[in-house]
């Protein structure tokens, strides 16, 4: 049912009150590898929905909306809380313009159970945008973990980092 409503809500278009809103303006806070973060969705605006920016089926409770700063690799966001509280959702956007049609999001998490995560295999490094968002105008906290493996690439950078720190000591 959850699901089917996903795919409805993401056909709906965003609507012309949001219009030139993006996830930046929405952002509450920015996130990294390793960043952890509590919140609560109560009295949270509501931006992020059918009814506004990034389309999306019945969530007209409040949305957090974080900005992530991604060195490229693996990543698992995990999100923690309790459904019998208030069912919440995950999002993870690479658009910080989604376009109500499905264009920007990279993967959800929708289910009826206590915690969500989103799990993307060699996800490239820049920029993204993660909304937890209350399905059916629910709000409740909750704990947000970004976790991941770098990618290759970011630990050769990591590496010559600590090299030239080294260097620059002796």
């Amino acid at each position: 049912m959850k699901k089917a409503a996903t795919i409805l809500g993401v056909l709906g278009l965003a609507s012309a009150a949001n219009a030139g809103v993006t996830l930046d303006d929405l952002s509450i806070g920015t996130l990294m590898g390793g960043s952890m973060v509590s919140g609560n969705t109560a009295g949270s605006s509501d931006d992020m929905d059918a009814d506004g920016i990034g389309g999306g089926g019945s969530w007209s409770g409040g949305d957090d909306v974080y900005t992530l700063v991604w060195g490229g690799g693996d990543i698992t966001i995990d999100l923690l809380f309790t459904n019998a509280n208030g069912d919440l959702d995950l999002f993870l956007f690479d658009s910080n313009t989604p376009d109500g049609l499905g264009g920007g999001l990279v993967e959800d998490a929708l289910s009826v159970d206590d915690n969500e995560q989103i799990f993307v295999a060699g996800l490239a490094a820049g920029t993204y945008w993660v909304s937890v968002d209350g399905w059916f105008g629910a709000s409740n906290s909750y704990d947000l973990n970004v976790s991941g493996i770098p990618a290759p690439s970011a630990m050769a950078l990591l590496g010559l980092g600590g090299l030239v720190a080294g260097r620059r000591r002796r």
